[in-house]
């Protein structure tokens, strides 16, 4: 853990790359960027400014800022946004920060980052101002198959909704989370689970019918529950949440377990701890990683161990972090 100030060279200034997604979330970011821009300006950033046009386009120009040595890549954008710019910048030395302006913006909530609200101007150089007087810290990154994830990894329900879901056309976005939720939980009441054989690490592996799988790098979900409570992103392992059961009734009764913090007395909902996950399904189930489909199982799931440098401020829990 250091102070983002040690990002600036003696005798240079810090250099940037902000990368946006102007059909992100319910607002229109980059109307709201020039007073994150100041604010970056004010504390001696040096901040270049790109724009997406396509899925992809995340990932390919935070490739580009590792190339060019930039210090830090800005993702001004939801979690998928932030999902690319990881993929290209783990194992390197560029700092990955977020400035929350998508649907759902877990893993801002996670960190306790400045996110959208109505009647919330500031946000973005709240959010910016975070940044600046934060602290960078190496997190752990999931791996399934060959795609990393920042957040979680999911096989089952969440997945099969997701896949359904995604991509969201603009319109539908413009709803928000209520409107992600409705066609969700449309999609989630006619999902059953299916026979999953589960493997984690070395030990026995689980054969059982379940709903879905979910392998947590974080302790939030869905940006409103905590099904992995003892999770910590730099640990070197990943939190694995097994739920049991055929249909909506039983997903109903998971997460209001969770909800309540009763997790533990439900037999229906099993929690383990690895570096190594492999995932099978007797019939081939969705797939996701940060809520972005990627296929079907099976699946093997990796921990790459403080994989990544990210910048979070001085206000996030330490109890998301081993040290």
């Amino acid at each position: 853990m250091t102070d983002v100030r040690s990002l600036i060279r003696p005798g240079s200034t810090l250099r940037a790359v902000l990368i946006y997604n102007p059909r992100s979330g319910t607002h229109d970011v980059q109307a709201h960027l020039p007073v994150a821009l100041q604010v970056f300006d004010e504390f001696g950033w040096r901040v270049e400014l790109q724009g997406t046009q396509r899925a992809g386009d995340v990932q390919r120009l935070a490739a580009e800022a590792v190339r060019n040595h930039y210090d830090v890549v800005l993702a001004a954008g939801g979690d998928g946004s932030l999902n690319e710019a990881a993929n290209a910048l783990a194992h390197s030395e560029v700092a990955l920060a977020t400035l929350p302006s998508g649907t759902a913006n877990v893993w801002a909530r996670q960190i306790n980052m400045p996110i959208p609200a109505p009647l919330y101007p500031t946000q973005l150089a709240d959010a910016a101002r975070a940044i600046c007087t934060g602290l960078i810290r190496p997190i752990d990154l999931g791996r399934t198959n060959a795609r990393y994830f920042l957040l979680w990894s999911g096989a089952g329900l969440d997945a099969y909704v997701t896949s359904k879901i995604e991509p969201r056309p603009p319109w539908v976005k413009r709803w928000g989370v209520a409107g992600y939720g409705l066609r969700a939980l449309w999609h989630a009441m006619r999902y059953r689970g299916t026979r999953m054989t589960i493997e984690l690490d070395d030990q026995p592996p689980l054969h059982d019918r379940a709903l879905m799988v979910l392998i947590s790098n974080i302790q939030l979900y869905a940006g409103i529950v905590r099904p992995s409570p003892e999770a910590r992103v730099d640990d070197g392992l990943l939190d694995v949440c097994i739920f049991k059961g055929t249909s909506f009734a039983y997903t109903v009764r998971h997460f209001v377990s969770i909800a309540l913090g009763r997790s533990a007395q439900d037999p229906q909902l099993i929690n383990r701890r690895g570096r190594r996950i492999r995932v099978r399904a007797k019939q081939p189930t969705a797939v996701h990683v940060d809520a972005e489909p990627i296929g079907t199982t099976p699946i093997e799931v990796q921990v790459a161990p403080r994989a990544l440098r990210v910048i979070v401020p001085t206000t996030a829990a330490t109890t998301l972090f081993s040290v």
